[in-house]
């Protein structure tokens, strides 16, 4: 028999109380910096593990651009073919060395292409960017957090409380009291070099995890999640460390969010989706006209001002120029489209939660889904192929959604039936 206090498909405001679930246990006072990281696998890995564990801020310093054109270092001309792969070994070394990757564009058009690894993680993180490490070591100091760099080398602490003990971390005359600083940010660099001398000669210590194997060094996503892990082991009182203040903005805004995916009709649902889908379309169509003919000086990522300014850089309609003026046109329509839609849902929502505002609901025991409500992350193809191996597993039965059930919880504000 299922827990009254454990999530279930038909308990009464079940999804803003697994909200208030996670509200409450996350803390302001360890922060996650990601400097450089240019791994998309790694950085999702990353931000998602930090949203999993409840750290809520997330600090990123952006790639540094260095090119690398030219650069044969042996790495990846592994085909037999005896081709010059130079393009390819130039990506890596970027990658190695923490420039941005050809492949991934730059800021925020970046950043939102990984939403899709960290499934939803950045809409409840939040997440600073810093151009320098210099910007982000300033700011850290100005919010009054002591900084800890990650570092493999000998001058590091091991992250025991006896050793951060040794380092004079935690209260003297107390060998008990937490040796975790009241406000600490934690500091994660490159796949390959690890932390920037500028990070390790600005942070209060180094600090590595204990190892016990041949291999001396973790992958960057694992080994961030295992230190934010053992800093909650050494400080347990770090769950839920929030003012009331920025836990009430965070409720506001969380439940915004989960009430504006129910507030609307079945219609309104259909053409926000058929809206964003062809921002979508449109949005690969300009990123291949962009790139269609560098001789425009229309390279990745490029915007003008105006499309009247594009059209000028190719006068043919017809031509790059033109195609990318027309869909830079259609571009905005959509944006501002949808960004219409999302306002009406988001004023909708913003009304139907009110009264959760002002008592919120009482927070589930954990965040555990039951069985009904498990999902795995495979598409069809992948689901059939392996029917036979996953016969009778809870992710992958052919449960009634549940969605319809929160959304009845805001039919009063849309009088849909």
């Amino acid at each position: 028999m299922t827990e009254p206090d454990f999530d279930r498909p038909d308990l009464a405001d079940r999804l803003l109380r697994k909200a208030e679930t996670a509200i409450r246990a996350r803390t302001s006072r360890i922060l996650c910096v990601i400097e450089r990281c240019t791994d998309e696998h790694n950085y999702s890995a990353v931000i998602r593990s930090c949203e999993a564990l409840g750290v809520q801020h997330i600090w990123l310093v952006d790639p540094v651009e260095v090119s690398y054109e030219g650069v044969d270092d042996g790495l990846v001309d592994d085909d037999d073919d005896g081709g010059d792969d130079d393009g390819a070994d130039a990506d890596r070394a970027r990658e190695r060395a923490g420039g941005l990757l050809k492949s991934h564009g730059h800021g925020s058009a970046w950043r939102e292409a990984h939403k899709l690894f960290a499934r939803r993680a950045n809409e409840f993180t939040t997440i600073r960017e810093f151009p320098t490490t210099r910007a982000c070591v300033e700011a850290l100091r100005e919010a009054g957090y002591v900084i800890w760099a990650t570092d493999l080398s000998q001058k590091a602490i091991c992250m025991t409380h006896d050793a951060l003990r040794d380092a004079g971390f935690g209260d003297p005359d107390d060998p008990t009291a937490t040796v975790v600083p009241e406000k600490l940010a934690i500091v994660f660099g490159t796949e390959s070099v690890g932390c920037t001398r500028e990070i390790l000669e600005s942070a209060d210590a180094r600090v590595y995890l204990p190892l016990r194997g041949f291999a001396d060094s973790l992958n960057l996503s694992v080994a961030a999640a295992l230190c934010i892990q053992t800093l909650f082991y050494l400080c347990p009182e770090a769950v839920g460390a929030m003012s009331d203040a920025e836990r009430a903005e965070l409720r506001e805004k969380w439940f915004t969010q989960l009430a504006a995916n129910r507030v609307t009709t079945r219609g309104q649902d259909r053409d926000l989706r058929d809206a964003r889908t062809r921002l979508t379309r449109v949005r690969k169509k300009l990123l291949r006209a962009e790139t269609a003919e560098t001789g425009l000086g229309l390279g990745l990522g490029f915007r003008v001002e105006t499309a009247e300014t594009e059209t000028r850089a190719d006068p043919n309609p017809n031509g790059v120029g033109g195609r990318v003026a027309d869909l830079v046109r259609q571009e905005t329509i959509l944006r501002d489209t949808i960004d219409a839609m999302e306002e009406t849902r988001r004023v909708a929502a913003n009304a139907a939660i009110q009264p959760y505002l002002a008592n919120p609901p009482a927070p589930l025991r954990d965040m555990r889904r039951p069985d009904e409500h498990r999902e795995a992350y495979v598409g069809k193809g992948v689901r059939a192929k392996n029917a036979e191996h996953w016969a009778g597993m809870p992710a992958v039965r052919n449960h009634a959604s549940v969605r319809n059930h929160t959304k009845r919880m805001f039919e009063g504000v849309t009088g849909e039936p």
